[in-house]
């Protein structure tokens, strides 16, 4: 998969929350990607998984009350590993 695979499938994914919010993702994905740089693409993907994962955390963050954000998950050396997801 490429990044713009993986942008236009997490687009589409997106389609059903609010056109502002949907496009906030979009920049930050985008601009995680342009962070990396174009040799990191394949990195940054594997990272993040499936764009349907990161399509359910996002909409789970819209839904969530923020409540039971602090208990979702926890730090390792490989990074923020969240139990929810």
């Amino acid at each position: 998969m490429t990044k713009l695979e993986f942008m236009n499938k997490l687009e589409s994914l997106l389609s059903e929350i609010p056109l502002e919010e949907r496009e906030e993702a979009l920049r930050y994905y985008n601009g995680y990607f342009e962070d990396a740089g174009e040799d990191h693409e394949q990195e940054i993907i594997t990272e993040l998984g499936s764009p349907e994962r990161v399509a359910s955390i996002i909409k789970a963050d819209l839904n969530s009350d923020g409540t039971d954000l602090e208990n979702r998950g926890y730090f390792t050396e490989k990074g923020y590993q969240d139990t929810v997801y």
